[in-house]
């Protein structure tokens, strides 16, 4: 089975460079107290990412979750506009997906994934954290139903993830409906439409879909 692994590098790389353009608390520059130290240790997680130190990034980023996952912070939950936990999780299952796939060696950029080692606790790891952001932006739609650019926008991003996440762990059924909800969310998404066009599959009727969805809101 080929799933030209190269174009795989290209969509993690891609989703990497995106965080330059999701700058965490760009909306919310005046952040509730509660969530000021989570903010400020995403932040740096960021920054460290952007940087490609990812070993660094990893570990601000669970220092942001534990933060946010407080019961006096409550900002796992989803029940206010704060919606940096979805973000933080996704950033987590990024980097884990990404040494699954390529391993840890920073300063080595391997042309192609070799199949037979893909690590599989890394790859339990991304798609854990991806699922939990998932979790996460469904339940925070609930409490901001008008918000759904801002949904729409952070979700697509991370069933794609998810997708290729799933892929590799050989759910392929699971991996196309996740590259499907994507487009449906947010049908330019190239990252889900390339992919499903690695599996073969026309995203055409998918990206149809999404565009009937858009007009909608």
């Amino acid at each position: 089975m080929n799933f030209k692994p190269i174009f795989i590098l290209l969509i993690i790389v891609s989703l990497i460079l995106q965080l330059k353009n999701c700058d965490y608390g760009a909306e919310h520059q005046d952040v509730p107290e509660k969530y000021k130290k989570a903010h400020l240790t995403a932040v740096s997680a960021q920054n460290l990412l952007k940087k490609k130190k990812y070993a660094e990034a990893l570990k601000y980023y669970d220092a942001a979750r534990r933060e946010l996952e407080h019961p006096k912070v409550r900002g796992d939950k989803g029940d206010d506009l704060y919606i940096n936990y979805g973000f933080v999780m996704n950033d987590i299952g990024v980097i884990h997906l990404s040494w699954a796939l390529y391993g840890k060696d920073e300063e080595k950029c391997p042309d192609h994934i070799d199949i037979a080692k893909i690590d599989r606790k890394e790859l339990a790891l991304a798609t854990s954290a991806l699922e939990k952001a998932v979790a996460f932006y469904k339940r925070w739609y609930k409490h901001n139903p008008k918000e759904y650019e801002r949904y729409s926008k952070a979700l697509t991003e991370t069933y794609a993830n998810l997708g290729v996440a799933y892929k590799y762990a050989e759910r392929k059924k699971d991996a196309i409906e996740m590259f499907r909800l994507a487009l449906l969310l947010k049908p330019d998404n190239g990252n889900a439409e390339r992919s499903l066009k690695m599996l073969d599959i026309s995203p055409a009727p998918f990206i149809e879909a999404g565009k009937k969805e858009l007009e909608k809101h």
